[in-house]
C-alpha cells in the first residue's frame, strides 16, 4: 500500500514539474514576444522612415517604368469532314480534290508559332525598326499613327547589328544624328541615308509634306533602333503565346504583349492575315495545277475528236450513206456498251501514263503533282498528297535557305523516297489498267466478228463511228473534270475563322495595386528583418533577458546610461538622480547576499576594458561611505590604473610599494572628501614589469588583514578577467565578486568565460551587474530601475551611464 502511495506521489511530482516546465516555456514565449512588439513599437520612426522610403520608390517605379501591354484574338480551326461544307461533294472526293484529314489543332498551333510566319510578320511591320521618344527621364515607345514619319529600311538583309541613330523633327524640318555622329544634319523626306551600311529613308506620314525649317522652338526627339530581321523575330516569338481554348474545342487563344498598346494589336492582326493567305495560297497552287494538267488533255482529246468527226463526214460523203442497217444498229448498240467501257479503261489508262511520264519528266525538278482525277485509289491519293505537301515546304524553304541548306537536303531524300513510291504505286495501277482494257478488247473483238458479217462498207462506217464515240466521251468527262476543279479553285476558303478580333485588353504590367501593397509590405518587413539583423548579427551583450538566457549566475542590478558625465562620483549625500538610486540600490542587495553573515570585502571586475568597472567600484564605495562606513577602495589593476587620475589625486605610491616593501600602508591612503572621513582610495602606485607575482607574494596577505582591521568594508578594483589572471589571484580575499557587463560593448564570450570560472572555483560566488542600459532605446525597461526617467522633489531628471 506505501509502495503504491509512493508511486502515486512520484506520479504527481513529475506531472507537477511537467507543468511547471510548460508554464515557465509559455511565460519566456510570451515574455520574448512582449519584448519583440514593445521594440517594433518604441522604433515606429524606422517603420515610418521605411514606409515613406517603399512608397516613394513605387512612386518612382509607376511614374517611369514603361507599362506593358496585351492583346488577345481567337481563331477558330474549320474541320473539313464536318459540316454542310462545299468540300463534301461527292464529285470531289473521287477527284481527290476533297478535304484529306482532320484539321489537328496541335498542327496549326505550330503553324502560328513558327518562325517563318513571324518573320513574315516582322517583315510586312517593319517592326525591326523600334522608334522611341525620348523623354526628360524615360523613352516611350511609338508605332504606326503615333510618328509623324515612317522609316523605310531599303537592305533589311543587310543589318548583322543593331544601328543606332536619332531624329529630331523642329517644326516643319527633321534632323538626323548617327551614333558616332558630333553633330545632327538636316535632312529632306525621302532622302537616303547609309548607317553602318544599312540604307534606309525618311518619309512623311499620311497628310504629312516636307516642311522648310522653321523658328520653331518645339522639338520632339526620336531614338532609331534598326535591328537585324533574325533577332527582331526572335523577340516577338517570344512574345507571343498561342495555346488552345480547351482540350475538345478548335479554338486558339492567341496573346501578344508589348510595350506599345497599337504594336501588340497590329501583330496579331498581321500574323491571321498572313496565316490565312498563306493556307488559302496552298489549296490554291493544288488546283491551278490540276486545272492546267486538264485543260492539257482537253486539248489533245478534242483535237483527236475533230479527226474523227472528219473522218466520218468524209466516208459518209463518199460513199452517199445516210442510215445503217438493221444489223448493223444491233451490233452497235450492242458494242456502245463495250465501247464504254473501254472508253473508261482507255481514260484511266491515259491518266495514269500521263501521270507517269509527269512523274519521270520531272524527276530532277520535282513539281506538284495534279490529282488523281477519278482513280479510286487511296494509296495512290495519299502518296500524292504527301508529295504535293512535301513540294510545296521546299519551294518555301528553298527562298529563305537555298539549296545546300541541311533542311533543303533533307526534303529532297523525303521527295525522292516519296516519288520512288508513287511511281511505284502509278505503273502498278497501270499493269492494271492494262489488264482491264485487255478484256475489254477481247469483247470488242468478238463483236468485230460479228460486225464483220455486215457489208463492208457499212462495217468501215461503224468503226468509224465508234472511234468517234470515244474520243465523245472522253472530252466529255476530261471536260467535267475541269469545270468541278474550277469550282474548287473558285470555292477555296481561308482554313480558320477569327471570332474574337485582335484587341487590346490594356495595360497589364505594372499592377499598381499589386505594387503599392508590395511597398506597404516591404516598408513593414524591412525594419523588422534591421532588428532581426541587427539581434542576430551582434556579438556584444544585450538586454536583462539575454543575460538570463546565457547565464545562472544572478543579476544584482542595472546601472542605465548617461548622456553626460561631469565626475567619474555620481553618488553623494543629496545626489537623487536614477544612476545613484540604482548604485544604493546595489548596496542593499551585497548586504544581503552574506547569508547572515556581514560582506565586507568586496571584487569588482569586468571581462574587457571600457565596461565600467571602476565607475562601479567608485560609486559603489561611495554608497558605503555616505552609511557611516569606513571604505578603502583598492585599485589593483596594476597595469593600467586610471582611478587615481580620474579622481585627479596627485600621488606615486601606491600598491605596488606596499605589495613590494618600499612603502607603509598609511604612505598610500588617501583620503576622499566630502565623504566625513569615511572614504580612502589606495591608488595602485608605481607600475611595476611583474604584477602577478607581486600580488602572489607575502605583501598581499598582510595588507588585506590591515586593512580589514581597519576598515569596515573593502572594495577591490582588478584588471579585466579575459586579458590577465589577477583577478583569479585576488578572487580568494573577497567574500563577493562583482562582475560589471556593458551593454552593447561586453563581448558575448563572456558566457563561457563566466560558466568557466564558477566551474573551476565554485566556492567562490560570482554576481552580475549590467552597465549602460538603455543607450539605445530597444533596451528601455525591463529590470525596474533600468533605462526611464527619474526625478525627485527637486524635479530633476535624466539619463546617466556608467562610463565611456
Amino acid at each position: 500500500m506505501a509502495h503504491g502511495l509512493l508511486k502515486f506521489n512520484s506520479s504527481n511530482i513529475v506531472m507537477r514539474q511537467e507543468s511547471d516546465e510548460l508554464n515557465i516555456w509559455q511565460e519566456r514565449e510570451d515574455a520574448t514576444f512582449k519584448k519583440w512588439a514593445s521594440r517594433i513599437f518604441r522604433s515606429w520612426p524606422l517603420f515610418l522612415l521605411s514606409l515613406f522610403f517603399c512608397l516613394s520608390v513605387a512612386y518612382l517605379y509607376l511614374r517611369y517604368t514603361s507599362p506593358v501591354y496585351k492583346a488577345v484574338a481567337s481563331l477558330i480551326v474549320k474541320d473539313e469532314k464536318k459540316g454542310e461544307d462545299l468540300m463534301d461533294n461527292s464529285i470531289f472526293n473521287e477527284m481527290g480534290l476533297g478535304g484529306s484529314s482532320n484539321k489537328l489543332v496541335e498542327n496549326e498551333i505550330e503553324k502560328l508559332k513558327s518562325y517563318d510566319l513571324m518573320e513574315a510578320v516582322v517583315d510586312t511591320l517593319h517592326l525591326f525598326v523600334s522608334v522611341k521618344q525620348a523623354g526628360r527621364i524615360k523613352d516611350v515607345p511609338v508605332f504606326n499613327d503615333e510618328l509623324p514619319f515612317v522609316i523605310e529600311v531599303i537592305n533589311p538583309e543587310a543589318i548583322n547589328k543593331t544601328i543606332h541613330c536619332t531624329i529630331v523633327k523642329k517644326g516643319g524640318a527633321i534632323f538626323f544624328r548617327g551614333k558616332n555622329d558630333k553633330h545632327a544634319i538636316l535632312i529632306r523626306y525621302g532622302q537616303t541615308l547609309n548607317c553602318g551600311g544599312v540604307i534606309f529613308r525618311c518619309v512623311p506620314a499620311a497628310g504629312l509634306v516636307d516642311l522648310p525649317p522653321t523658328e520653331a522652338t518645339d522639338s520632339t526627339k526620336y531614338r532609331i533602333d534598326i535591328n537585324s530581321l533574325s533577332e527582331t523575330t526572335i523577340q516577338y516569338s517570344g512574345k507571343l503565346s498561342v495555346e488552345p481554348a480547351s482540350k475538345v474545342a478548335t479554338v486558339i487563344n492567341l496573346t501578344m504583349k508589348d510595350r506599345n498598346e497599337e504594336k501588340a494589336t497590329s501583330i496579331l492582326q498581321a500574323l491571321i492575315a498572313i496565316y490565312n493567305k498563306q493556307g488559302l495560297e496552298d489549296k490554291n497552287r493544288i488546283s491551278e495545277n490540276t486545272i492546267a494538267f486538264l485543260n492539257d488533255r482537253i486539248a489533245s482529246v478534242r483535237s483527236e475528236m475533230q479527226g474523227e468527226e472528219s473522218s466520218v463526214e468524209r466516208f459518209k460523203n463518199k460513199n452517199k450513206l445516210t442510215d445503217l442497217s438493221s444489223d448493223a444498229q444491233q451490233y452497235l448498240e450492242s458494242s456502245q456498251q463495250v465501247d464504254a467501257q473501254k472508253a473508261q479503261a482507255e481514260t484511266k489508262l491515259n491518266i495514269i501514263s500521263a501521270l507517269e511520264k509527269n512523274l519521270q519528266v520531272a524527276q530532277d525538278n520535282p513539281q506538284v503533282v495534279p490529282s488523281t482525277l477519278g482513280l479510286e485509289d487511296p494509296t495512290l491519293e495519299k502518296l500524292i498528297e504527301k508529295h504535293n505537301e512535301l513540294a510545296l515546304q521546299k519551294a518555301k524553304l528553298k527562298e529563305k535557305v537555298g539549296a545546300n541548306h541541311p533542311m533543303m537536303i533533307d526534303l529532297d531524300n523525303q521527295i525522292v523516297e516519296t516519288r520512288g513510291r508513287l511511281l511505284a504505286s502509278v505503273r502498278n495501277l497501270k499493269q492494271a489498267y492494262r489488264i482491264s482494257l485487255d478484256d475489254v478488247s477481247k469483247k470488242d473483238a468478238q463483236l468485230n466478228g460479228l460486225i464483220h458479217n455486215v457489208p463492208q462498207m457499212e462495217k468501215s462506217l461503224v468503226q468509224i463511228t465508234r472511234n468517234k464515240n470515244v474520243q465523245e466521251q472522253l472530252y466529255s468527262f476530261l471536260l467535267q473534270k475541269s469545270e468541278e476543279a474550277s469550282v474548287v479553285r473558285a470555292s477555296n476558303i481561308e482554313s480558320s475563322r477569327t471570332i474574337l478580333k485582335a484587341r487590346s485588353l490594356g495595360k497589364v504590367s505594372p499592377k499598381a495595386q499589386l505594387v503599392w501593397l508590395f511597398s506597404i509590405l516591404m516598408g513593414m518587413v524591412i525594419p523588422v528583418a534591421i532588428i532581426g539583423a541587427k539581434d542576430f548579427m551582434g556579438n556584444t551583450v544585450g538586454d536583462i533577458s539575454q543575460v538570463k538566457q546565457h547565464t545562472s549566475l544572478p543579476l544584482l542590478g542595472v546601472i542605465s546610461h548617461v548622456k553626460k558625465l561631469k565626475s567619474s562620483v555620481v553618488l553623494h549625500s543629496r545626489s537623487r538622480s536614477v544612476v545613484s538610486e540604482q548604485i544604493r540600490s546595489i548596496r542593499s542587495s551585497i548586504n544581503h547576499l552574506g547569508n547572515g553573515k556581514n560582506v565586507k570585502t568586496i571584487m569588482v571586475t569586468s571581462f574587457q576594458s571600457g565596461d565600467g568597472k571602476s565607475f562601479v567600484s567608485l560609486n559603489l564605495a561611495a554608497g558605503y561611505a555616505l552609511l557611516g562606513k569606513k571604505i578603502v577602495m583598492l585599485e589593483f589593476d596594476l597595469r593600467r590604473p586610471h582611478i587615481a587620475r580620474d579622481l585627479g589625486l596627485d600621488t606615486e605610491k601606491g600598491i605596488a610599494d606596499v605589495l613590494s616593501g618600499q612603502s607603509s600602508i598609511d604612505d598610500v591612503l588617501v583620503e576622499i572628501k566630502d565623504y566625513k572621513g569615511c572614504l580612502f582610495v589606495v591608488p595602485a602606485g608605481n607600475l611595476t614589469s611583474n604584477p602577478a607575482e607581486l600580488i602572489s607574494g607575502p605583501g598581499t596577505p598582510h595588507l588585506m588583514g590591515t586593512l580589514l582591521e581597519r576598515f569596515d568594508h573593502i572594495i577591490i578594483n582588478t584588471p579585466p578577467i579575459s586579458v590577465v589572471t589577477d583577478a583569479s589571484l585576488l578572487q580568494q580575499y573577497a567574500d563577493v565578486t562583482l562582475v560589471v557587463l556593458r551593454q552593447d560593448h561586453t563581448s558575448r564570450e563572456i558566457y563561457s568565460a563566466l560558466k568557466h570560472r564558477t566551474d573551476a572555483y565554485p566556492a567562490n560566488p560570482i554576481y552580475l551587474l549590467l552597465n549602460d542600459v538603455g543607450k539605445r532605446r530597444r533596451y528601455r525597461g525591463g529590470f525596474g530601475l533600468g533605462g526611464y526617467e527619474y526625478g525627485y522633489g527637486n524635479g530633476s531628471k535624466g539619463y546617466y551611464y556608467a562610463e565611456k
